[in-house]
């Protein structure tokens, strides 16, 4: 199939060599055709005589009809020197066929022979004066059709010597040398040194490929240019023809898989082809799309680095879709990519993780660590979050490709993947505590700017101030929304699920409402309030600064609780909660005093109700950052109880 594909992309050169294996072939099928028709005559013109058997024969030229070999004991003379030849009409028709497929290579390079159509004219005219249909052989038939007496009339025997002898001299012409690996003919001195750099690149990432078969390579030279095939795998459609003609390096690659044929192109990208995707192809069966791309080198020394690239990226063709759609299982089809072109730019390749056993080695490791974590048809980044699944799955390749060059034990592998598995585990439990970390830092940025726009009411330029202000307090708020949604989305289907559902939403209500009192007080500059207001205002606000920091710090400590936390870890975890909760409360005798300070401050209605809006947004704030210090403390307590 191979050799059709390089047939039918028009490289005659490439496909010669194979195509005089071809004929040679059918010719060891003529002659026993030959044959079997002359054991049909002697067997019938000879009383007595043996049944010859020929299934030897049949069997090495490559025709597997048994029915062949009851044909001459079937044989009987009738009158006249008439016979009757069981598939007789067959028996010929398949000579001919043969003797067809000998005149094969001399069809594509009709210069290979001078008498190229003189044999195709003998082979028209002897397959119109020797045809037959049925089981009936005239008199004398088969003797003027295997006959070898050049000075009787031609015989098909006569032309299978002529063919054969002119197969010999091309298959002498094409005989292959070997250069660094690559099978090569018909080469100039010029062009070994560029062979000699693509077989530099294969041989580089080739180990990668393992036992698996592929990445043969052939060149020769076609009039002006070099032409160098490689057949990558065992897909029968997956072929790479490259021509080079001076500084002009261009390549047609086939392939069954339009995704795969994207990811060739992309992982030689750095050798600047300028690509144009033919229409899809075929044949029988075998439907294929094909790339081209040409690259006009500034000069030699470039040419020979486009060649090696080229030759070090094939390894990782092989077997690529079967890896692909193993490591679709655990991460996005997306992601299951990423990781592969990860694993070729790394040279670390996915041949051993197929070798190794796939997707199992992840299953075991899954069932032995995981277990608890991953519900039943979740991905693996639905337990991990994309990240840490990204990581654990280039982790996986990494140990299964030195593993497998360092002929180390599968026990040993497996054994590494369940390691890697648990650390993976361990950095996915920290990271809800890092996401409602990160979530507590831009409640801090929050409660600090409600400070500085209460403190900037003291001020003439207060409403420019707190109009920049709310703006970034937006910001701030709808980054925060952000984080909520990843964490909801990262811990759907851990065992921190339950925790992110209570803590990372109450913290986003205490976000909510500093962004809320940053609102108000642009409204509040319109009534310019007196200094004991404002001095209350910034008092709460500096309390729920203090409470975002100690919240801060609380979860930061939790992290290393939670990690490998010793006894003084634990002391100052549940005194930076305490300190939390005593500034809740503080917060509560601070928002009496503003509204006290409100009803004596405001000058109507509109503006005390402003004030209390505020300090209670600013209350609601610190006393939802309380309740998260004790739901992170039931959560870091519980699991040192059952640890």
């Amino acid at each position: 199939m191979k050799t059709q594909i390089v047939e039918a992309l028009g490289e005659t050169a490439l496909a010669l060599p194979g195509l005089i294996v071809r004929a040679l072939e059918a010719n060891d099928r003529a002659k026993y055709y030959m044959s079997l028709l002359q054991a049909c005559r002697q067997c019938a013109t000879t009383s007595g005589a043996p049944a010859a058997d020929l299934s030897a024969e049949r069997h090495a030229c490559g025709d597997d009809d048994k029915a062949l070999d009851d044909v001459v004991a079937g044989t009987r003379a009738t009158r006249d020197g008439v016979m009757f030849v069981p598939h007789a009409g067959q028996i010929v028709a398949r000579l001919f066929d043969s003797v067809d497929r000998m005149l094969a290579p001399f069809r594509l390079t009709p210069a290979e022979i001078e008498s190229s159509a003189a044999y195709e004219q003998r082979l028209s005219a002897l397959r119109s004066r020797f045809a037959i249909t049925g089981d009936t052989v005239p008199a004398g038939f088969i003797d003027a059709l295997t006959h070898a007496n050049r000075r009787d009339d031609d015989s098909v025997h006569l032309l299978v010597m002529g063919l054969h002898r002119e197969l010999n001299r091309a298959q002498r012409r094409t005989s292959e040398a070997s250069l660094d690996g690559a099978a090569v003919y018909g080469l100039s001195d010029a062009d070994q040194p560029l062979v000699r750099a693509f077989m530099r690149g294969l041989q580089t990432t080739a180990p990668l490929k393992f036992d698996h078969p592929g990445l043969a390579t052939t060149a020769t030279r076609a009039g002006k240019q070099l032409v160098i095939q490689n057949d990558i795998g065992t897909t029968d459609a997956h072929v790479l023809v490259i021509h080079v003609e001076g500084l002009s390096v261009s390549l047609v690659y086939t392939d069954v898989h339009p995704i795969r044929l994207r990811f060739f192109r992309d992982m030689i990208a750095q050798a600047g082809f300028e690509w144009t995707e033919r229409a899809a192809g075929g044949v029988g069966d075998v439907q294929y799309v094909t790339l081209a791309g040409t690259r006009l080198c500034d000069h030699r020394q470039q040419v020979e680095d486009v060649l090696s690239l080229v030759g070090s990226r094939l390894v990782f063709l092989i077997d690529w879709n079967r890896a692909r759609k193993r490591l679709s299982r655990f991460v996005k089809k997306d992601d299951a990519i990423a990781a592969l072109r990860w694993a070729a730019e790394k040279g670390v390749g996915h041949r051993a993780f197929l070798e190794a056993g796939g997707e199992r080695l992840i299953y075991s490791a899954l069932e032995r660590v995981a277990a608890p974590q991953l519900r039943s048809g979740g991905r693996l980044d639905e337990v991990l979050g994309r990240e840490r699944a990204m990581a654990f799955i280039q982790a996986v390749l990494r140990i299964t490709s030195d593993a497998w060059r360092e002929h180390a034990s599968l026990r040993l592998v497996r054994d590494e993947i369940q390691a890697a598995l648990f650390e993976h585990l361990q950095n996915s439990q920290q990271g809800v505590l890092s996401i409602a970390s990160d979530h507590a830092a831009l409640v801090v940025a929050l409660a600090m700017a409600v400070g500085d726009g209460i403190d900037a009411l003291r001020a003439q330029t207060a409403a420019e101030h707190l109009r920049g202000a709310a703006e970034r307090a937006k910001r701030w708020e709808t980054k925060a929304d952000d984080i909520v949604n990843r964490a909801r989305t990262a811990h759907r289907n851990t065992s921190d699920a339950e925790l992110v559902g209570r803590l990372v939403p109450l913290a986003d209500d205490a976000a909510d409402g500093l962004e809320e009192a940053m609102f108000l007080l642009g409204l509040l500059d319109s009534y310019r309030p007196g200094a004991e207001a404002i001095d209350a205002l910034a008092r709460l606000a500096r309390i729920a600064v203090a409470g975002a920091e100690e919240y801060v710090k609380c979860l930061e400590i939790a992290r290393d609780v939670r990690r490998n936390g010793t006894r003084d870890d634990v002391q100052e975890f549940l005194i930076a909660v305490d300190r939390v909760i005593g500034l809740e409360h503080e917060s509560d005798q601070a928002e009496r005093a503003a509204t006290a300070a409100a009803l004596t401050a405001a000058g109507d209605f509109r503006s005390l109700h402003l004030y209390s809006e505020i300090a209670h947004a600013i209350e609601t704030s610190v006393d939802a950052l309380g309740r998260c210090a004790l739901i992170a403390k039931d959560a870091v307590m519980t699991e040192l109880l059952v640890g």
